[in-house]
């Protein structure tokens, strides 16, 4: 995994959010970041998993490295910067579990350059699989590209504004997460309804990536490749908190690949730990495993829809 690693301040409104104005509600600190949180999801997947990411130097990296290499997660390879400060995330999340704003200061990644990756180039060679998040710059990504060798690669976008950075590496990329407003971005076209999210992904499949899974948020999941489509979905679930959700599905997409899943399968199992990531208020949830997932599966709440 190769990624964000970040302190996450998250401030949570009971209610409807009082713009302007000062809301009544929790702030609670966690351990987070795009990377961090796929890479601890895969560890209680019992998938051996090291984190290549950049903390600096201070109190937080402390803190947000020893709770987690104390979740399993080998953070050897990571870059530990001297003058910048360690990531931090703030979000306000309102009554319903949807974040309604959020910050983040990445600075620091800036530390995680070419030069840093060509160094740990054995460890992306011997991979499995290698997990990318859009927080590392494109010529990062394009470096990974360049050291991949036989290990497929998934990316994670991250943000509308942080997703450009894959678009010249789209050919390498073996499975690709965006969500719907990041999938409009990578494939040129507005997504208004389940024809035009289809042509988006058919779009992003002639780009040469190998399978495209987007995020629908309440709607679901959509999935494509050469051989297939379909749009899985879920009944309205329990929501404490929405942050994790999607670093919960690449988790589970990444060990469905490993596992020898074809393409629905994984995307049900990683849809499945989602759900099981949003009924949570930290964003990875406490009782995240592989039989916890499964039983979301077995009382078959998630139902297939065909596309066009």
């Amino acid at each position: 995994m190769v990624g964000g690693a970040n302190l996450d301040i998250e401030g949570r409104v009971p209610g409807s959010l009082l713009l302007a104005d000062s809301n009544l509600g929790t702030v609670i600190r966690s351990p987070g970041g795009v990377g961090r949180n796929i890479a601890e999801n895969l560890t209680r997947l019992d998938t051996p998993t090291r984190l290549i990411t950049a903390l600096g130097r201070d109190d937080n990296g402390t803190w947000l490295h020893d709770l987690t290499a104390k979740s399993g997660v080998d953070l050897t390879d990571s870059v530990w910067s001297e003058s910048t400060p360690t990531a931090t995330y703030l979000s306000v999340i309102d009554g319903s579990g949807e974040m309604a704003v959020a910050v983040n200061d990445m600075a620091v990644m800036d530390s995680l350059d070419v030069a840093a990756l060509q160094a740990r180039s054995s460890t992306l060679e011997n991979a499995a699989a290698i997990v990318a998040d859009c927080n590392l710059s494109s010529e990062c990504i394009g470096q990974i590209t360049r050291t991949q060798t036989d290990s497929p690669l998934f990316v994670d976008p991250v943000s509308v504004a942080k997703a450009g950075r894959v678009t010249p590496h789209l050919a390498s990329v073996h499975t690709l997460k965006p969500n719907r407003a990041e999938a409009a971005l990578l494939s040129g076209i507005e997504i208004s309804d389940k024809r035009s999210l289809k042509a988006a992904a058919n779009a992003l499949l002639d780009a040469g990536v190998r399978n495209v899974v987007i995020s629908l948020a309440a709607d679901g999941v959509f999935f494509a490749n050469a051989e297939t489509s379909g749009i899985l979905t879920v009944p309205p679930q329990n929501v404490a908190s929405v942050t994790g959700a999607g670093d919960a599905l690449m988790a589970g997409l990444v060990h469905a690949h490993v596992a020898n899943f074809d393409l629905e399968d994984a995307v049900r199992f990683a849809l499945a730990a989602a759900v099981l990531s949003a009924a949570s208020a930290t964003p990875v949830a406490r009782g995240f495993s592989a039989e916890s997932i499964q039983q979301i599966i077995n009382d078959k709440i998630i139902i297939k829809e065909q596309t066009p």
